[in-house]
């Protein structure tokens, strides 16, 4: 069920998914997506009351033009709020992509409010080891699956060529490995990326990582606390598998990897598996 809500940061958009009186599991979405990538996998997730925001900028939350409402620290805060809001204390926490970053973030922030967390397709902010090899690996071809970061960062020029072409410009990367994207899932991601203003709202997630870079620089400094487990799609071309070398190193407890067999948008390839290892490292 969608809903909104006013909180102390914002207006911002949310499904929900089982009963209320189950544990409450929070899963936050990356680029270019929405909400919506957690539909399939929710529908395996039965034991849990689901929480899945639309970070701000993205889905049917509010449109900030303000870069720095981006940094991924302010959007951390945004789902505390949420939180507050729905009078929910501590929780479950999940992210992919961007919305990896934003839970890490979390986790560094108020660990105590997080009972255990799961990272997907995403680099670990303080694992410098990690991020090290990737960029020997990618700078191999030149960070040439980076592409589009680089593009957003160009102030204006996205919006000039992007107006009208958001249903090009989001199937180009919402693209199964294994198995295709849902036409369901791609048509709400269009429609949410076609609202006024996501086109800039959407690059600030980018535009904001000169920012996002100075505070993870300091990240290295510390491990997280929370019982953690990471889910890599292996075939992913932009967050490959080299960022979680020496991995563990940035976790304070002993952590599991599941790897499934797709490319980056595997919460939309493998809706299934990807439930499954979320629900056997939550019951553990």
């Amino acid at each position: 069920m969608q809903q909104k809500i006013k909180t102390s940061r914002g207006s911002f958009a949310y499904r929900s998914y089982g009963k209320k009186e189950n544990p409450p599991l929070f899963l936050v979405h990356g680029w270019p997506q929405s909400s919506y990538c957690w539909h399939a996998v929710a529908q395996h997730l039965v034991n849990y009351y689901i929480i899945a925001p639309d970070l701000r900028g993205l889905g049917d939350s509010e449109r900030t033009p303000e870069v720095k409402a981006y940094s991924k620290d302010e959007l951390g805060r945004d789902i505390f709020a949420l939180a507050a809001a729905l009078n929910i204390e501590q929780f479950y926490l999940g992210g992919h992509d961007w919305g990896s970053a934003v839970v890490q973030e979390m986790a560094l922030m108020q660990p105590e409010r997080i009972r255990k967390l799961i990272l997907i397709n995403m680099m670990i902010l303080n694992n410098s080891v990690g991020k090290k090899k990737a960029a020997e690996e990618l700078s191999k071809e030149m960070f040439r699956s980076s592409w589009y970061q680089f593009f957003q960062n160009i102030p204006k020029f996205p919006e000039l060529l992007l107006t009208g072409k958001e249903d090009v410009w989001v199937r180009f990367f919402c693209k199964g490995i294994s198995h295709p994207i849902p036409e369901d899932a791609l048509a709400e991601y269009i429609r949410c990326y076609q609202i006024p203003g996501t086109i800039t709202t959407g690059a600030n997630l980018y535009r904001s990582m000169s920012i996002d870079r100075k505070r993870w620089s300091n990240y290295t400094k510390q491990k997280i606390t929370i019982p953690c487990h990471i889910i890599h799609g292996r075939l992913d071309r932009v967050v490959i598998p080299a960022f979680l070398t020496d991995v563990k190193v940035a976790f304070e407890q002993p952590i599991e990897i599941t790897y499934l067999d797709g490319g980056h948008f595997i919460c939309d390839e493998f809706p299934e598996e990807v439930a499954k290892a979320i629900d056997t490292f939550l019951i553990s």
